[in-house]
Formats: structure tokens, C-alpha cells, sequence
């Protein structure tokens, strides 16, 4: 009876090559949202239950699925689903099913999951039947927001260095900092678009928007307590953050370079795109030193 009352259990599918797809599942678990028996890969699946997630869109997002019924619910629809249930469906899970609330959390999750392969890379080219369908639309819908959020990031992290390193008003910083990093970006971006095709082309835009995003992320904090240090203090937390910075960008970016089947040359002319924007930096330092 238990066997069988298990087996007639909704159930999570997810993309069993996706590396953010399986950490996510471990999160779950690990919060006790869902049960280990609700997840199955789908590799794992086979006969009518395989058909049945397929035909739903599992390559393009997560599918939960009730074996008894046959009913089943994608994204954010599904995990609202069957977290609820697990939980007892509290007010704050019905919160998003409201209208409004439901369609933010979806549009979250679709640009996220549609864009999986660029924000978390396989460690190897695949090429499978659950691959996301990718369409000019559903990049664009991570990468100008993530690309905004950059912005903002090196604006701020300008404003504190500017203001700590006594190189000028915060405000010039927050305009400056933007500028050195935008060097490099358009013109690897406009190398792209000349000589890349279909594809290959928006993927590896995506990819190194994803980098930058990274790297200001990580450089954002000790921007901003730069402000409050000493000259000499502000500089060399600069100095440290932009090293620690820029060796997570470098071993991303080879990573995604290989992922769009790229060669060496591009790793090699990123690194020179990111040195525009140090000797920007290096050039008004020494100017007002």
C-alpha cells in the first residue's frame, strides 16, 4: 500500500544536465520543501512518464507531474504545486498564486530557467533533447536586466573608489567606472556581432554580460567601504578586490568561452578588452596622484 501510494505521487522533473537544475533540487531538499521521492532527473524517467513531461516542456522548465491523473503543471505553477501541498498550502504559498504576484514570480523563474545554459554552463558541450528553446526574445529578457544591474554596480563601486582614493566627486566616479568597463564590453560585443552568427553570437554576449555582472558583484562591497578608509587604506582593499575580481572573471569566462565552442583567442581578447578599462583607471590615478 505504501509502495503504491508513492508511486501515484506528484512528482518534480528537471533537466538531470543542468548544473544549477541540480543544485536547485538539492536546495529543495535540504529545506524540506520536497521529499527525495518527488525529484526524478529526466533521464530517470522512461515509457508514458517521459512522453508525458516532454510534451509538457521540460526543456524548457521544470515539470511536476501526477502520475495518477496525468495532470501536469510547469515552473513556477508546478513548485506551487507541490510545495504547497507538501506544506499544507500556508498563506504566504498562496500568496503567489494572486494575480500579479503569479506572473512576477513567473517571469522570474522563465528568464532564469529558459537562460540556464548561460548562467550555469555544463563542463562540457551538450547537445540533448532538453535543451531550453532559445530565441532572441528569452535572452534578451535576462541580459538587459542583468546588464542594468552591472551598471548600477560599477556606478556605486565608482562612487566609493573616486571618493576614497580622493580622485574626484562620487558623482564622476559613478559615471566614470561604468565608461572603463563599457570600453572593453563594446568593443568585445561589437567584435561579436561582426564575426560570430545566429546563436553563437547572443550566447556569447549573454555569457560575458554574466561575467561582468560577477565581477562588479564582487567588486560592489569594497566600493562602497572604500568611502570610509584612509587614501592608502581605500586603495589597497581596491587593489585586493580587483585582483580577487578579476581571477573569478577569468577562470568564468574561459568556462563560458569553451561552452559557445570558441577558441583560446577570444579568452585572450577579453583580457584585453579588460585591460582598457584598468588603464583607464591607471590614467586618472596617476593624473590626480
Amino acid at each position: 500500500m505504501t509502495t503504491a501510494i508513492r508511486q501515484s505521487e506528484k512528482f518534480l522533473a528537471f533537466d538531470g544536465d543542468c548544473p544549477m537544475c541540480i543544485s536547485t533540487i538539492a536546495l529543495l531538499l535540504r529545506l524540506k520543501l520536497v521529499r527525495p521521492e518527488q525529484t526524478r532527473s529526466n533521464h530517470d524517467l522512461e515509457g508514458a512518464d517521459l512522453q508525458c513531461v516532454r510534451e509538457a516542456g521540460i526543456r524548457n522548465q521544470l515539470v511536476v507531474l501526477d502520475p495518477e491523473t496525468r495532470e501536469t503543471r510547469v515552473g513556477t505553477s508546478g513548485l506551487v504545486w507541490l510545495i504547497g501541498d507538501n506544506l499544507g498550502n500556508p498563506f504566504w504559498m498562496r500568496i503567489w498564486t494572486w494575480p500579479g504576484f503569479r506572473q512576477l514570480l513567473s517571469f522570474g523563474y522563465e528568464a532564469i530557467s529558459y537562460n540556464r545554459r548561460v548562467i550555469s554552463p555544463p563542463r562540457h558541450r551538450i547537445v540533448c533533447d532538453c535543451e531550453p528553446e532559445v530565441t532572441l526574445a528569452r535572452r534578451l529578457s535576462l541580459v538587459v536586466p542583468v546588464l542594468l544591474l552591472t551598471l548600477v554596480f560599477a556606478a556605486l563601486f565608482g562612487a566609493g573608489i573616486f571618493q576614497g582614493w580622493q580622485l574626484g566627486d562620487s558623482v564622476s566616479g559613478a559615471w566614470f567606472m561604468p565608461a572603463a568597463i563599457g570600453a572593453g564590453l563594446t568593443t568585445l560585443a561589437m567584435v561579436a556581432l561582426v564575426t560570430l552568427r545566429g546563436e553563437q553570437r547572443i550566447d556569447y554576449l549573454a555569457h560575458l554580460v554574466i561575467t561582468t555582472f560577477a565581477g562588479t558583484a564582487v567588486l560592489l562591497p569594497f566600493g562602497l567601504a572604500a568611502m570610509f578608509l584612509p587614501r592608502e587604506g581605500a586603495a589597497a582593499v581596491a587593489c585586493l578586490s580587483g585582483a580577487g575580481a578579476v581571477a573569478m572573471m577569468f577562470f568564468m569566462q574561459r568556462r563560458r568561452v569553451a561552452a559557445v565552442g570558441l577558441s583560446s583567442r577570444w579568452l585572450s581578447g577579453w583580457l584585453a578588452c579588460l585591460a582598457i578599462g584598468f588603464a583607464m583607471v591607471a590614467y586618472v590615478w596617476l593624473g590626480r596622484a
